[in-house]
């Protein structure tokens, strides 16, 4: 029997992985499926049964595509938090920022998938943590007027998310960016030395 697929031997991590890929793929662009399991197969080049090798149900399979995305954009911010090169605060800020609301406010069944679905039962990556950590830095460095890390980075968390829906919902973008990048700048700058 010939068939169009070649067999791939990957190690159980890896063929997991392609699955999460594929559905945060699925689910970045915004398509209109009915079937994720199959869609998702499809889009990883694994036949069907796959999936329930890996994952129970779609909702196991969101699960983890949310931890996979919370864990990227943790991961970014202790690698800023724990640099030991010099960094253009005010740059980083309002790029990640950008990059946040770029993220959240696309289209498509990711931005739900990771941000209003059910809680994974351990809470997941914990994203206002990792934020608070490279706050913290940026106020060591001198950046950063001294707050409290963690109420500025939920505060920052909550403004960046809403500004994303807003986008989302048909609002121009640059406004919303400028109105983060002013808000930001009137929070954080250090008070003028005198």
């Amino acid at each position: 029997m010939v068939t169009s697929r070649s067999r791939r031997r990957l190690s159980p991590e890896a063929r997991r992985g392609e699955l999460i890929d594929a559905a945060i793929r699925l689910l970045d662009s915004g398509q209109d499926v009915t079937n994720w399991v199959q869609a998702v197969t499809a889009e990883a080049d694994a036949a069907k049964g796959t999936f329930y090798v890996y994952f129970s149900s779609w909702e196991e399979m969101v699960t983890a595509v949310r931890d996979r995305v919370l864990r990227d954009y943790v991961d970014r911010f202790h690698r800023l938090a724990e640099s030991t090169e010099p960094i253009d605060w005010w740059a980083t800020l309002d790029a990640e920022c950008a990059a946040a609301v770029e993220s959240i406010a696309r289209p498509g069944g990711l931005h739900a998938a990771v941000f209003h679905s059910n809680p994974a039962p351990d809470g997941g990556p914990d994203i206002i943590a990792a934020i608070a950590k490279a706050l913290r830095r940026a106020m060591d460095d001198g950046a950063f007027r001294q707050v409290a890390p963690h109420v500025a980075a939920t505060l920052l968390f909550t403004v960046l998310h809403s500004a994303a829906d807003a986008i989302a919902a048909g609002e121009r973008p640059q406004v919303w960016l400028e109105a983060v990048s002013d808000l930001n700048r009137h929070w954080l700058a250090p008070a003028p030395t005198q």
